[in-house]
């Protein structure tokens, strides 16, 4: 039988995935921002509320997420609560992405728990020194794959030829250029050529 705080605990990774709130998460599946809200999860007499089918279903569509994962996320199989990823330092991001999408240099590995993330090729990067800031802080872990499908309003890290590391929200790709959304106010959107980029890798999962 699920149970209340499986059902909202996958809400929560499924917004945590996308790189939203709760609210965000809600909103951007045509919902009200409240409606995951934690006060609305349990009545003022204590009687648990379940978010509706209507309203799951939803939430799956704006993310592109299956019923399948989904319930991945109430009940991870045995083998995927836990998984191996290579970590390393967002100052050595710059080195060389293999064509499997993983660090090519071996660098150190670290177990990371993974809430129900599926099988995609993925590596953790250290956030170190203010590299991919505002988006994220020292010491920030996100686990990214650059073999997953990148979509509109994805949080990706892309790593430049000349050197340097940018964190920010794809717009657009095409075969020529990579266009991205600052997270500065006021800053414009950023075209980058695709032969400016060495690689490119989606944030699949953030620990702060």
């Amino acid at each position: 039988m699920l149970s209340h705080e499986r059902i909202w605990s996958a809400i929560d990774h499924l917004a945590q995935r996308n790189n939203l709130t709760a609210s965000g998460l809600a909103k951007r599946a045509g919902l009200d921002a409240t409606s995951f809200n934690r006060s609305k999860r349990v009545s003022p007499d204590g009687r648990k509320r379940w978010p509706s089918t209507e309203s799951v279903a939803k939430v799956l569509a704006a993310t592109g997420s299956s019923l399948d994962e989904f319930l991945r996320l109430i009940e991870p199989l045995p083998s995927e609560s836990r998984i191996m990823v290579p970590l390393i330092g967002s100052e050595d991001a710059l080195g060389h992405i293999g064509a499997n999408g993983l660090p090519g240099n071996g660098g150190a590995l670290q177990e990371v728990e993974l809430p129900g993330l599926g099988p995609e090729g993925c590596f953790a990067i250290e956030v170190r020194g203010g590299d991919l800031t505002p988006l994220y802080r020292d010491g920030d872990v996100l686990v990214v794959s650059a073999t997953a499908a990148m979509r509109k309003g994805d949080r990706v890290v892309t790593c430049l030829g000349g050197g340097g590391i940018l964190a920010a929200e794809l717009k657009r790709r095409t075969s020529q250029a990579a266009e991205f959304s600052l997270p500065v106010p006021g800053e414009p959107d950023r075209v980058i050529p695709t032969s400016e980029i060495a690689w490119m890798a989606r944030v699949m999962w953030v620990r702060h």
